[in-house]
């Protein structure tokens, strides 16, 4: 069962290998981590390796196939700190396995991309491994239920794939209906997930509506993308009605949450984008910070935040025409706690990248019971460095 989708892929091309037209590629990216905690001491040093191998096949303009390995290594192995450049999510098949587990290093190797895609004039169905994005906000998307990424990711070239069968029908130029059944856990009775998402073209907005049953979760919700005289304008809301026992015991058995964007090219070389997000599962008192951040769908990454109201900015200048300049800024109204993101990008070549950068969290620290006394405050000063290498 857990081989399916790969026997259905390798099958696929076998059976017609000579029709196939097939591109071979990927990356490998090495990331260096100091890690100071609050005190200034408890100085960490890790580093995460993942190399990408990338297969795509097509048949004609009908049938096309990706398939994607990846295999990363963590030292140490405990090294939570990787999860700013990486992370995972709960998936129906175990298409992974762990190769190496030390004190010192763990390898794992995993299939996160494995889909056969179908197209015609009038639909396109998409099986199997896939990454699916329905949010159209940046740091707190509220209609991406499938493996959404946190705010304060430094790496979001590849999102998580999810099992998944997504069916796409276009209504006409730039408008489509789009319907997804996925597995997001072992259990199809507690994690499955089927929505449709309706996105229409009227001028110069986007309008869409999304409803689904996500794990045990009601969810609704619709978002509006516009250019309003040159700026960027992006609003999404989401109500969710929970099926999960444990939101009754901490008062979210329906919460709403709402987030809403700006993005203007200020000159031609500098760019700002902005946002702020409402999030009705967290809580305004630090002190429920800990019973938020162990209810599942916190553990599963649906929701990123602990706090209820948030605003950020990213300012990005392209001070060369190799090199690009980005400031990150998240703040945490509920607590007055802050993050900043500094991050540079220098290409060396056309196949080769120099990253480095910074997490710095400003706000009160852990309290003497350590429990957190705000969300950012508690997080440990990082700096990272990174080659990103492409073939």
């Amino acid at each position: 069962m857990r081989w399916a989708w790969l026997a259905l892929v390798v099958l696929a091309l076998a059976g017609r290998a000579a029709a196939w037209e097939v591109d071979l590629g990927g990356d490998a990216r090495y990331y260096q981590f100091l890690r100071v905690g609050e005190d200034g001491g408890d100085r960490r040093d890790s580093e995460l390796g993942i190399f990408r191998l990338k297969l795509q096949g097509r048949l004609r303009d009908e049938w096309s196939v990706d398939v994607q390995g990846v295999v990363s290594l963590t030292s140490p192995r405990s090294a939570g700190v990787s999860a700013i450049a990486t992370g995972a999510t709960r998936r129906l098949f175990d298409l992974d396995a762990t190769l190496v587990r030390g004190g010192d290093a763990e390898v794992v190797a995993e299939l996160d991309r494995l889909s056969l895609t179908w197209q015609r004039r009038t639909f396109r169905l998409v099986a199997g491994r896939q990454a699916i994005t329905w949010g159209v906000n940046y740091f707190w998307p509220v209609l991406d239920l499938f493996a959404p990424f946190p705010p304060e990711r430094i790496d979001r070239e590849y999102k998580p794939g999810v099992d998944a069968l997504r069916l796409t029908v276009p209504l006409g130029a730039l408008s489509e209906v789009e319907v997804v059944a996925a597995g997001q856990g072992t259990s199809l009775e507690d994690d499955a997930s089927v929505g449709a998402l309706a996105r229409v073209h009227l001028g110069p907005a986007d309008v869409g509506a999304m409803a689904g049953r996500f794990h045990r979760d009601l969810v609704l919700g619709g978002f509006v993308t516009a250019n309003v005289r040159g700026t960027g304008v992006r609003v999404e809301v989401a109500y969710t009605d929970s099926g999960d026992p444990a939101d009754a015991v901490i008062g979210r058995s329906s919460f709403w949450r709402a987030s809403a964007g700006v993005d203007r090219q200020l000159t031609p070389t500098l760019t700002l984008s902005a946002e702020a997000g409402w999030n009705g599962f967290g809580s305004d008192d630090p002190a429920d910070y800990p019973r938020i951040a162990a209810a599942d769908r916190v553990q599963r990454g649906e929701v990123n935040s602990l706090g209820r109201s948030y605003i950020g900015a990213s300012l990005v200048w392209q001070a060369h025409p190799l090199v690009s300049v980005t400031g990150v800024v998240l703040v945490n109204l509920s607590d007055a706690s802050v993050l900043f993101l500094p991050h540079v990008d220098w290409s060396l070549a056309d196949n080769l990248s120099l990253v480095a950068g910074a997490l710095i969290g400003i706000g009160p620290g852990l309290n003497p019971d350590k429990t957190p006394g705000s969300e950012y405050g508690t997080v440990p000063a990082t700096v990272y460095t990174a080659l990103r290498a492409y073939f």
